[in-house]
Parts: structure tokens; sequence; C-alpha cells
């Protein structure tokens, strides 16, 4: 399976000419105070994020960041003055979201990388405290229209027990730290508190229980000492990684996480049954709880070990600086691809017989771990939940409604009259192949219109800058 950019449909266009055409523009800063005036996209196929069907010749009216009409192209009436954008033969569909990234490594441009890729919304999943104020700092920033960046919900430090080799982490060593630490999340502005490994029991449950007093949701890891029923059963809103999932369908479960750590996949594999499947997923769905597989970082795993040259030599590493991906190339991930290839067939049967059976996915990445580009990897996602056994229209939910159902936000995920104006304009029908959601021509998010030039201006600036970035790597 090869994952590298699609982007066909447009000339490649020399870095040179991009950034004398920046420049004249006013430079970055000129890009991103920008504000896009009322504008129609018309004639367009409409694929909504809560609806299976797809209406074809449709115009989309917007302004003031929002969807002011939606309909056939000669029923909705565009003001005199307003912009047209001709979108015959192309598609439209709700923004995407990535549910799990990390925007806490220096030098990559993870908030125009994902725009650029059609992300407008994303889930940070853990930060440092200071870049927990960073992440405010940029929300207030792209609100005003003086930066580019998708719309973000932000965890800051996750909480983990002692022994936690993350920088990140907040260390609770009992359950008293665990509450304290949730009351200052919510005094500095954490959208919701992500758990972790290493945690105990108690201070588990008291996390979960402050986390409730101070109307924060909490997500992330199930944690050594606990099983994927304990976590649901407190109410954890989703659950992290394959791993996680695959431990969760095995009839040793309990067995197996015994002694403060959690077994190899290769080693759970041979033990994960039907009836335990059927059985997580009921809980599950009783519970709310949602899964977020992240099965790219697993299979990207795999490939590294392989050595795949569509990863480890990508065209789209150009856009991480050097540094970054000099330390990828000295290091490998563990022995055993085979073993690896396997849990991951059995990771994937997983997520379709919980899929089926109603439980509800968010596609998410875990970028940037190695050889992973913010946004390019969302697409290798989506891809990978249809080669999982779901439809197109099925994975497409996964970065669209599903995210904002999880979130309750009843104005994303779909394109309708007073809908947020996130959309992303296709040039190849995504529901005959999803590998169509990279052929982007155009993206709109919060109502502000980028176009093909103006995003590939927008890259060519992002590779410009990290040849010339000189810090260290950041982010462990």
């Amino acid at each position: 399976m090869r994952f590298e950019s699609q982007r066909t449909y447009h000339p490649f266009i020399p870095l040179l000419p991009l950034l004398l055409a920046l420049e004249a523009m006013g430079g970055v800063s000129a890009l991103q105070d920008a504000r896009s005036p009322a504008f129609a996209l018309t004639h367009a196929t409409v694929i909504g994020g809560t609806v299976s069907t797809t209406r074809t010749n449709e115009t989309v009216l917007i302004s003031g960041g929002r969807i002011l009409a939606v309909g056939p192209s000669g029923d909705v009436r565009v003001p005199a003055g307003t912009r047209e954008v001709d979108a015959t033969g192309r598609f439209i569909i709700p923004g995407l979201w990535d549910a799990h990234v990390h925007t806490r490594y220096e030098g990559i441009d993870h908030l125009r990388l994902l725009l650029a890729n059609g992300i407008t919304s994303a889930r940070d999943m853990g930060a440092p405290w200071q870049q927990l104020a960073e992440i405010k700092n940029w929300r207030e920033q792209i609100n005003k229209g003086q930066r580019v960046g998708p719309r973000l919900w932000a965890a800051g430090p996750l909480l983990d027990g002692p022994g936690s080799t993350w920088s990140h982490a907040a260390i609770i060593n009992d359950p008293e730290e665990g509450r304290q630490i949730v009351r200052r999340l919510k005094r500095e502005g954490a959208d919701f508190v992500k758990v972790y490994d290493l945690l105990s029991r108690e201070s588990f449950f008291a996390i979960a229980g402050e986390a409730k007093a101070q109307d924060l949701t909490f997500a992330g890891h199930i944690p050594f000492a606990l099983t994927a029923a304990d976590v649901s059963d407190a109410g954890q809103r989703s659950i992290e990684h394959l791993p996680a999932l695959l431990l969760a369908a095995s009839d040793q479960e309990e067995q197996l996480v015994r002694g403060g750590r959690r077994p190899a996949p290769r080693d759970v594999a041979g033990t994960v049954t039907e009836g335990k499947i059927n059985a997580l997923a009921e809980r599950l769905n009783r519970n709310g709880t949602y899964i977020t597989p992240t099965l790219s970082l697993f299979w990207n795993i795999i490939q590294v070990n392989r050595n795949n040259p569509d990863i480890v030599n990508a065209e789209r590493l150009r856009y991480v600086p050097p540094a970054y991906t000099n330390q990828w190339k000295r290091t490998r991930a563990a022995a055993g691809a085979e073993g690896q290839r396997q849990a991951f067939e059995k990771g994937l049967e997983v997520v379709r017989q919980l899929h089926k059976a109603g439980v509800p996915i968010l596609a998410g990445t875990d970028v940037v771990k190695p050889y992973f580009i913010p946004g390019e990897s969302l697409h290798d996602e989506l891809a990978l939940l249809v080669k999982g056994g779901l439809s197109e229209m099925e994975a497409l939910k996964t970065a669209t409604v599903n995210p904002a159902r999880f979130l309750n936000l009843a104005d994303q995920g779909t394109i309708e009259p007073g809908a947020r104006a996130d959309l992303v304009l296709l040039d190849a029908n995504p529901l005959l192949n999803i590998e169509n959601t990279r052929k982007i021509r155009a993206v709109v998010a919060g109502g502000r219109l980028f176009e093909r030039m103006e995003l590939d201006v927008m890259l060519a600036d992002i590779e410009s800058a990290a040849i010339k970035w000189a810090g260290s790597p950041t982010g462990r």
C-alpha cells in the first residue's frame, strides 16, 4: 500500500517562483492576515457528513464564517458582487479532523500542514504546560485571522504515574495530586484531561471523579492497572491506539496486564476471541465510549522495520527539518516485523468487528511520531480504515461527523445552513476511492477560502523554513 501524496492534478510548481509569489503578496503575514469575503462554491457535488447521500450540481454560499445556504445551483441565489468559484466536476466534503495529534515538536509547522491537507479541526492529545499556553495563543490568533491553522482542542500535560518517561507528563503520585492537577488543567484552559499508562487505580478514579466535578471529559490510554471495562465504566470518553484495543479483546486481558506493563501486541493477538470482542462492543456502546485506533501508527512501525522506501524516503519528509529526519533514520523500531504484521491484521479484525457492532470510531494519527507528517498521515489513516473494512463513507465519517458528535458540536461535521464553514473541495470522488481525499483543490476553514495556489505557496514556505531550521528535535 502506497501512501505518498497523489496531488497529480496540478503541475509541480518550483519552490523559487512560489516564494517570489509569496514575497509579492507581502510574505507569510499577508497570507495569514487576509480575510475572505463572502463567496459561493457553485455546481459541485456535495457529500454531507450526517447523511450517506450525495447531491449533484449544488451551490454552497458562505459568509461570516458560516454556511448561509446549500441547495441546487438553480435555486440558491448568490447576491450580486459575491465571488463565485466554479466547482463543476468537483466534490465538497466537511472539513476533516485529526483526533490525535501532538503539536509540541518545535520546528515543525503543524498548523499549516494540517490545514493544507484539509484538516480544519484537531485534538491535541498531550503537551507541556507551556505548550498548552501556546495553543491558547494560537487559537486566539487563528480566530482573529492572524494565523493559519485548524480549530484546536487541547489536553495539556498527560497525567501519568511515577516512572513516566515523557517530558510533558504531570506525575501523579497519589489521588489528591490527581485531583489538584485536574483543577489546574481547568484553570489553565485545558479542554479535556488525558490519562496515561502508569496511573494507579486509586489515582485514576480520583482523576475521573474530579474531571466530572470540573465539567471536563477525560480520554487517553488504559492504565496498566485497569481494564477497558474499568475505564469505560468510569466515563472515559475515548480509548486510544490499536494495541489497547487488541488487549481489550483478549480473553486473558486481566492476566496479561499483571506486573504493571502492557504486553507486546504480537503476544496478545492469539488470545483475541469473538466473545470478548462482542462483550467489549456492548460495554463501549452502553457507556458511549469512542475508540481512536491510530492504525497508521502501528502500520508505520511495520513499514519502518521493513525499510519501506515509500516511508523512509518519502517526498513528504521535506516538510520537516532535517534534524528530525536524521534522528528518525538513526532509530529503528524493534525487530519482529512478521509478528507485528500478524498482530496488525488481528487488530484490523477487532476494529472491523467493533465498527460493525456500532462502536464509534475517531480518525487519529498520533503525529508527530517518526516518519509521520501532520496532515498527510490523516489520509493514510482513512485509507487503512477502508482496508480494515469500513466503506469510504464510513471512513469519512470518522474524520467529520463522528468527532463533531464526540465533542457535542452541532455545527460541525455537516454541510447545511448555519453550520461552521469548514469544507474541503476535492477534484475526485472520495466515495469511489478514499485516496481521493488527497486531491485537494481548496480548503475552507472558518469561512476563509484557501485555493490551490495559496496552498502551494504555503507548502513551499513550510519546506523553505524546514530546511533553514537549526534547532534540536523536541517532543519526547
